[in-house]
């Protein structure tokens, strides 16, 4: 984002900003169930769905970051099966009425944790067998109706143990964290209470299926009726016919030479990719983070893509480039133009 784009400079004096509702929000985990690989029940739909709300909501500023690492959670999540193993057991033996001297069926027997023990540890058998990815949602929200956080579709992200849910704050230190595109890499510790007292995780994981739901660019019909976005001409059929019969490359894409990139235009698709063709979004994460992030302001929408090195920079351009063909990329600023107005709001 520049300072030339329209619909900066346009939020009226400081006395107007000042009503103006700063909130910082995560998206972890409703239920804490950390086994849980969330995801959008429409294939590369979730993103042109999240623009279209952020649209609708229409606030001054919305920046929704998703960051995201390659992890191996193997021994945690085989230790999790194990703890759950011991302790779906121990609910199993009876215990002792202290007057009657009877034997009894625990309370917890009937409970939810009891209940759904064996399919989750069935789900953790699952995840064991595939590559897993660390993922952190994070964003910042300002708006006279700060409610209007909750028309995201995050609450639509699902599998069959748990959702994701929208967690506001207001501690300004989170701008810090979206600044510099933090996030808790390690969350092993919410794997080892998850018996005991279950907390949601600031980060979840997903395997390389369930990021292809988050981290893409949006088609088909919902993506041609945004308003907010510079749409491009796509050059995917050229991109893969010049490839065809070649072997693909992760650095075959566009040579940025930054660790931020804004992506000027967004190729159009007319038609929501098939799995096939998307193949190459299963290879995203890496060894360091990287983001996908949307900010809004002023109407319009921009999409941006980080790394922690230019040169891994230039490979993530070039799996994204692999399947929506030549994306034209150019350095962006750490923090959007709008954070200059952030002192007169929450002064």
């Amino acid at each position: 984002m520049t300072a030339s784009d329209p619909g900066q400079g346009q939020l009226g004096p400081p006395s107007a900003l000042s009503k103006r509702n700063v909130r910082f929000f995560n998206v972890s985990l409703r239920n804490g169930i950390v086994m849980s690989t969330p995801s959008y029940p429409e294939k590369q739909s979730f993103v042109a769905h999240l623009i279209r709300a952020l649209e609708t909501s229409n606030p001054d500023f919305g920046w929704v970051q998703f960051l995201f690492v390659g992890s191996n959670y193997g021994a945690d999540l085989i230790r999790l099966k194990n703890s759950m193993h011991r302790a779906k057991t121990a609910i199993e033996q009876p215990s002792l009425d202290l007057v009657s001297g009877e034997e009894q069926d625990r309370r917890q027997l009937y409970r939810d944790y009891y209940r759904r023990a064996d399919s989750r540890m069935k789900k953790v058998d699952e995840i064991v067998t595939k590559p897993t990815i660390t993922m952190a949602i994070q964003g910042m929200w300002v708006s006279d109706e700060p409610d209007s956080l909750y028309a995201l579709p995050f609450d639509h992200c699902v599998d069959e143990h748990d959702s994701l849910a929208i967690f506001r704050y207001r501690d300004p230190r989170m701008l810090l964290e979206l600044v510099d595109r933090r996030m808790v890499v390690d969350i092993s510790e919410y794997f080892d209470r998850y018996t005991r007292s279950r907390l949601e995780p600031p980060s979840f994981i997903v395997t390389p299926e369930e990021l292809q739901s988050y981290v893409h660019l949006p088609a088909g019909e919902t993506a041609a009726s945004l308003r907010s976005l510079e749409g491009g001409t796509s050059t995917r059929a050229f991109i893969l016919a010049r490839i065809a019969g070649q072997k693909a490359t992760a650095d075959s894409g566009d040579g940025s030479s930054s660790e931020l990139v804004r992506l000027v235009k967004v190729p159009k698709n007319e038609k929501v990719l098939e799995d096939a063709s998307v193949q190459p979004l299963s290879h995203l994460a890496a060894a360091t983070v990287r983001t996908f992030e949307l900010v809004y302001s002023g109407g319009r929408t921009e999409v941006l893509f980080s790394a922690e090195t230019v040169e891994g920079m230039r490979k993530y351009a070039g799996l994204l480039g692999l399947v929506y063909g030549g994306l034209k990329l150019e350095k962006a600023e750490r923090r959007p133009a709008f954070l200059s107005e952030l002192p007169a709001i929450m002064g």
